[in-house]
């Protein structure tokens, strides 16, 4: 989840300043669009690249192993400040919770020069929430959601694989919340990236911040179980651990609303039995074109008026399939493998730091290697001339703490 702020206005002005890559309609919108709902399409239509034929599969898909490469191409539209980021543009078989065969994309960005004796070490970027929508792609964005973070991953010699999850630029709904399925998702898109690219090292961590940062947690489970070689561990940023505390949450708070109807068309798409008509109500399902067709800064700006029982129905909480999603797809309760860095910031008002107080209480209880670490002044994300976010924030601890870890150093713990 990324984005939104601590009154109506920054929810706003941040809906505009981080949009994402899905072309605007010039025509009438079939959902009440105000003056800065306007402006987030525009920003949108502006950061997005078009989506071709590459993207497509046959239907049905033919079988492969995950993290099979089904194409790749270069591509070099990415470009953040001005800098172009030259990348690989990949296609791969991925997996759903359930076990289906899916197509996924991503990008993969190598540093400038030649690969270091034994390649280049692997920063594995599971990225926020940016919409459910079929262009809501990261890599179908100019800046790749993150461009300006893989940037400073770049300069410091990393390579970065960035995988979309499933459904964003491919076929098929995008199951926004789905552990597993985005915990499948990103190591099939390394093990895409492998296939496609020389030079990457066998050494990775992976990187998640909100919806990736539970993602992120997501993988550090399955490495307990059925571990990726090379895995050295996770950086977690804001996670939006407990679904339900964050559904809660968001459902209550003037411009968080947004996020409630995306979460459970994520559920839907997990659980296409799931009827959204019992968790919003009408004048929130009247909006839904939106969260199908647009990215969050715009679904965001959309539902920014709609709270509480104007948003949600009475008891939606308890709906039988809306609360098993929400419980089975929460994260940081479970053991994980390799040692965790997790970051929150103070000033976060969607991720608040009492949640992550609590997935740090429960990751330790569980035997992690937690190293801990709040920032005051800190939000969910930077809007400039308002707010840092916490990944920009906490960008140098970031770098020393993977630096340590590709070091083969030692991680520090802050649990008891």
């Amino acid at each position: 989840m990324n984005l939104l702020r601590r009154s109506v206005t920054a929810a706003l002005a941040a809906a505009t300043a981080m949009t994402t890559a899905f072309p605007a309609s010039a025509q009438a919108e079939p959902y009440p669009c105000d003056t800065w709902c306007q402006a987030a399409l525009r920003q949108q239509q502006a950061n997005a690249l078009p989506r071709t034929r590459f993207y497509d599969t046959t239907a049905p898909l033919p079988w492969a192993p995950a993290g099979t490469l089904i194409r790749q191409e270069a591509a070099r539209d990415h470009a953040v400040a001005g800098r172009t980021l030259p990348a690989t543009r990949l296609l791969y078989h991925s997996r759903t919770a359930d076990g289906r065969d899916r197509a996924a994309s991503g990008v993969v960005l190598l540093p400038e020069g030649r690969a270091p004796k034994g390649g280049w070490p692997v920063v594995v970027d599971a990225h926020g929430a940016s919409g459910t929508a079929r262009g809501c792609a990261p890599s179908l964005m100019r800046d790749l959601y993150h461009g300006d973070q893989m940037a400073r991953f770049l300069d410091r010699g990393y390579a970065v694989v960035a995988p979309d999850y499933a459904g964003l630029g491919t076929d098929g709904g995008h199951a926004l919340g789905d552990k597993t399925a985005a915990a499948n998702d990103v190591i099939h898109g390394l093990r895409a990236a492998r296939h496609a690219v020389p030079g990457l090292s066998r050494s990775w961590v992976v990187w998640g911040h909100s919806q990736g940062g539970a993602a992120a947690l997501s993988v550090a489970e399955t490495q307990a179980d059925r571990p990726e070689p090379g895995y050295l561990g996770a950086v977690v940023t804001s996670p939006g651990a407990n679904l339900t505390q964050i559904v809660r949450h968001a459902a209550q708070q003037p411009g968080l609303g947004g996020f409630v109807p995306l979460i459970a068309a994520g559920a839907r798409a997990a659980d296409p039995g799931l009827r959204l008509s019992r968790l919003l109500t009408p004048q929130a399902m009247d909006r839904l074109e939106a969260v199908e067709s647009q990215c969050l800064g715009v679904v965001a700006a959309v539902y920014n008026d709609l709270t509480g029982s104007a948003l949600v129905r009475p008891g939606y909480l308890t709906d039988p399939r809306f609360a098993r999603f929400l419980e089975r797809n929460s994260t940081g309760q479970s053991p994980v493998a390799g040692p965790l860095l997790l970051l929150q910031g103070e000033a976060d008002t969607l991720v608040t730091k009492a949640m992550t107080d609590e997935v740090a209480g429960s990751l330790c209880r569980a035997g992690a290697r937690v190293d801990y670490r709040t920032y005051p002044g800190l939000a969910h994300d930077t809007y400039p001339g308002q707010v840092t976010g916490i990944d920009d924030g906490a960008m140098p601890d970031i770098l020393e703490w993977i630096g340590d870890r590709f070091a083969g150093g030692r991680a520090a713990s802050t649990c008891p």
